[in-house]
């Protein structure tokens, strides 16, 4: 179980703030200590870019630098860049950016027990985690989870990549925050993973990715365009429903919360989207639902799932009974015989 301790910085495994020439110095220490330790550095730039400070860093991919490479490149201040992949011995990054606690709190359900005591996480300086680990088997970069409107959630950084290290300069991030060890036993000393605790890190990641099923959106917008246009009847109550009501009506007293009205979070989840509202053919609003754990509304199998209001209102509140449902907002208002 992941302790809110994880996810706060950890002083005791911080550096310390002191002068340039202190700074400079540690900073030679520590990248000196991640070579020893088998993770090949190259110096950042303090501009806020986190870029290289170097014309090409690929060789490091290759091979470790040498010691008077280390002493001038961290003379002064700078960031210090850990190379991931094979030449660090299996180095590789989960990067948690975009709603990075809560990503990181249900990524931590998911895992195996006793798997997350055993990893290293580092608070960035942009206010997501990194967590770093040795693994025989590592990729390139990979986008795992995203969120549903293209944000990234979870990605890897592995052979081809680098992350900031813990005792870069604070202005290597454009925040001007430090990088802070908050978890796992102080850097440079990493956790080695096996191939299937990678597997099950990155499968947990997985399940967390909001993104549609590719095939399965070109297939419904598809049959969209090729559907004849066909204007709601709003005499009838469901019609009418589907026309006018309000879908915060529907949705929150079912436990769903937004922030815009347009971005849904199902029930018992706390950040995220889980649904998102868009307009059909015939001009109504529908909410397409992304996440397969979302109760009534939940996507069966891969990709999404289209509800319409008075759909999601039978759904959520009358147990799919389309009949009592329909009783229920003719009650409401909607409807011809109403009128």
């Amino acid at each position: 179980m992941i302790k809110q301790s994880m996810v706060t910085p950890d002083k005791a495994h911080s550096p310390k703030r002191s002068n340039r020439s202190d700074m400079a110095s540690s900073q030679l220490d520590l990248a000196r200590a991640y070579v020893s330790a088998g993770v090949s550095v190259i110096p950042l730039k303090t501009d806020g870019t986190k870029a290289p400070a170097l014309a090409s860093w690929n060789e490091y991919r290759k091979r470790f630098a040498a010691d008077d490479e280390l002493r001038r490149w961290f003379r002064r201040p700078a960031g210090i860049g850990l190379v991931c992949g094979v030449q660090s011995n299996g180095l590789e990054v989960l990067d948690f950016d975009e709603d990075p606690v809560e990503t990181m709190l249900e990524w931590a359900k998911i895992l195996p027990e006793g798997l997350l005591d055993r990893l290293t996480i580092v608070a960035t300086g942009g206010g997501g985690f990194h967590v770093p680990y040795r693994c025989e088997s590592v990729t390139g970069n990979t986008k795992i989870a995203m969120a549903a409107e293209g944000g990234v959630l979870i990605e890897s950084r592995g052979d081809g990549g680098y992350v900031v290290g813990v005792g870069s300069a604070t202005r290597v991030h454009s925040s001007g925050k430090s990088y802070w060890q908050t978890a796992g036993e102080p850097l440079p000393s990493l956790p080695t993973v096996s191939a299937d605790e990678r597997k099950l890190m990155w499968m947990a990641a997985a399940e967390l990715d909001e993104r549609p099923d590719a095939a399965d959106e070109f297939v419904r917008k598809r049959r969209a365009q090729l559907r004849p246009l066909t204007k709601p009847d709003s005499d009838t109550p469901w019609g009418a429903f589907d026309e006018s009501a309000d879908w915060r009506e529907i949705l929150e007293p079912a436990g769903w919360t937004t922030t815009n009205g347009k971005h849904w979070t199902r029930a018992g989840k706390t950040f995220g989207t889980s649904a998102v509202l868009g307009t059909a053919n015939n001009g109504n609003e529908i909410l397409t639902v992304f996440s397969t754990n979302a109760g009534e509304l939940s996507v069966e199998g891969t990709g999404h799932r289209n509800w319409g209001k008075f759909a999601a209102y039978a759904a959520l509140h009358h147990e799919g009974d389309r009949s009592a449902a329909a009783k229920a907002v003719l009650a409401m208002g909607f409807g011809r015989a109403a009128r």
